[in-house]
């Protein structure tokens, strides 16, 4: 059997879609690689763009699919048992988990690259994946609209002449445990496809004013939020006011009947 066998990777996939992938204009969106963590106000927002029209396709990345994978099999293999064993002695779980899922992925060399590629090259590589994936769509304008580990995903696959809006909750500019990592902001300063990116004022991963500290392109606008990482909900009059500037952004209609377009303006926004 040729090594090739056990680095074949597919890459990027879709998970779900409203609407045909075969429209002339998609929205693409891209959650974080926290996959549980998953933000209902975000959703809310993705229906709406759908219903001026515009289709929506699901993608997940190589990584998230190996997250899951390996979730899966644990849980379905001792995740009770290992749960209880977390609850008594936290730590001692945490190895147990950490061990079992090591073996679990022994036995899957289609994602032993998961374990040897460098975490600092899997944005690059699921970007040029994206791109990639856009070779078999019809579609001439791509949207794509991330969260968290998603947007770097996004923008690092922006230069895409097809990719023609970016908008990304939650830019992770640097990790709050870990030092400043130049792969994730670099490329920004690059970038000419306008990109929206709305920013909690209390997010770890970087704030509106934190963003201050990076070079960033003459095309990314930032919007200030209250909030942090999850953007699961904002108050009403808020949410509105994000919605009503993502629409714009994208030059489609507001909300008349939300109340979207009468939204008071958020903090204002930083950039271009």
């Amino acid at each position: 059997m040729p090594i090739s066998h056990f680095f074949a990777r597919p890459g990027i996939g879709p998970v779900r879609h409203l609407g045909s992938p075969d429209a002339d204009t998609l929205l693409i969106v891209m959650g974080r690689n926290n996959y549980r963590q998953a933000s209902s106000m975000i959703d809310r927002i993705i229906g709406v763009i759908h219903d001026r029209g515009i289709p929506v396709c699901w993608l997940e990345t190589r990584t998230t699919r190996t997250f899951k994978l390996l979730d899966h099999r644990f849980e379905a293999l001792v995740g009770p048992q290992v749960g209880a064993l977390r609850r008594r002695w936290p730590a001692l779980g945490w190895i147990v988990e950490r061990l079992i899922k090591s073996m679990i992925l022994l036995t899957r060399p289609d994602r032993w690259d998961y374990a040897v590629r460098p975490r600092k090259r899997a944005h690059v590589v699921a970007a040029r994946d994206l791109c990639s994936y856009l070779d078999t769509l019809p579609a001439r304008r791509i949207w794509c609209l991330a969260h968290s580990a998603g947007g770097i995903v996004t923008s690092l696959a922006g230069a895409d002449p097809r990719i023609t809006r970016l908008v990304c909750f939650g830019y992770p500019f640097r990790h709050p445990s870990q030092d400043e990592d130049p792969a994730r902001t670099d490329h920004l300063a690059r970038l000419d496809t306008p990109f929206l990116i709305i920013q909690g004022d209390r997010d770890p991963y970087g704030t509106a004013m934190d963003a201050g500290r990076y070079t960033l392109s003459g095309t990314i606008r930032i919007l200030p939020v209250p909030g942090g990482h999850d953007y699961a909900d904002l108050p009403g009059q808020d949410e509105a006011a994000v919605l009503s500037a993502i629409l714009a952004f994208l030059d489609l209609a507001p909300d008349m009947a939300a109340g979207a377009s009468a939204a008071p303006a958020l903090g204002a926004a930083v950039g271009g």
